[in-house]
């Protein structure tokens, strides 16, 4: 598949996934949502790896990668899981968008990755600049969205760290072999857990909560992380976390369409700006040569 393709598809699947999350939380505790999800999605991983022939690989480097992945599934969705009911699901896409400056500042000391021209780090530090007035817009209107904003924010710092474990093992695995053996060494954790939650079905679970989680299943979870996986095996790790600053776009557009989320003009104005670190982050070389960085550093 074209990594353009597979690029564009994470895109959209990740900007429809907070909004997803909400819709599966309805009359569902989020551990009981987050781990259905999970436990589903790796039933359902291996006829697709008999399917493509795909043997699961059970060598040492490739469970040290399923094991770096399973902090953006376990880590990162037991995270935003917790917070989400309490934040609009565009808010949770916009604080995504804190994923690039910490990816590419783990993956500079840890990969060794010299993606972070000056130029780079300043249209991050502006992206960071949109992200404050975000999150200062949003906690003026409800003292309560301390704990979405929270869960957030451990979520990012999960899947960006995650990110470029995956990244450090270089397990060189299929993206499905990648994708299923992440999800099965989470769904030990999430089972690990229960002790401490529980799993709590109702008998009037809604229809909207069931469509919610079989799309997360079958899109967010499946599809998706396989998009993901491919991605991220091709590309480096921070420009492949610049997903999370286009997607906001799109999920600020579903929140309001599908369930008429609004956020606040400080809200607004903080994601055109952090729109702009993107802009300045894709198209750095005017600011390296007028910050006179000839070379990443």
């Amino acid at each position: 598949m074209p990594v353009a393709v597979a690029y564009l598809g994470v895109v959209f699947i990740w900007s429809t996934t907070p909004i997803a999350i909400q819709f599966s939380l309805q009359g569902l505790d989020f551990f009981t949502a987050v781990s259905l999800r999970m436990w589903i999605s790796a039933a359902l991983s291996l006829p697709l790896l008999f399917i493509m022939r795909q043997p699961l690989a059970l060598n040492r480097q490739a469970l040290q990668s399923y094991l770096a992945g399973s902090l953006g599934i376990y880590g990162a969705m037991m995270a935003v899981y917790w917070g989400s009911p309490f934040i609009p699901s565009g808010l949770i896409s916009v604080l995504y968008g804190l994923s690039p400056m910490l990816s590419g500042a783990l993956a500079w000391f840890w990969l060794g990755e010299r993606e972070l021209t000056r130029g780079r780090i300043l249209a991050l530090l502006l992206a960071l600049a949109g992200l404050t007035l975000v999150v200062v817009g949003r906690l003026s209107l409800d003292a309560g969205s301390w704990r979405g904003i929270l869960g957030t924010l451990v979520s990012v710092l999960c899947f960006a760290g995650s990110a470029v474990w995956v990244k450090q093992v270089n397990a060189g695995l299929h993206p499905m072999v990648q994708t299923s053996g992440t999800l099965w060494v989470s769904s030990l954790a999430y089972l690990l857990t229960v002790p401490f939650f529980g799993v709590h079905i109702p008998q009037d679970w809604s229809t909207v909560s069931q469509a919610g989680l079989v799309y997360l299943v079958l899109f967010g979870s499946l599809l998706g992380f396989l998009l993901y996986f491919h991605v991220l095996k091709l590309l480096p790790a921070s420009r492949v976390t610049l997903i999370t600053l286009m997607a906001p776009v799109l999920a600020v557009f579903w929140g309001y369409w599908l369930k008429d989320e609004r956020l606040a003009t400080s809200s607004i104005f903080g994601a055109v700006l952090l729109l702009a670190g993107l802009s300045l982050y894709q198209w750095h070389q005017w600011p390296d040569r007028l910050l006179g960085a000839k070379k990443p550093v």
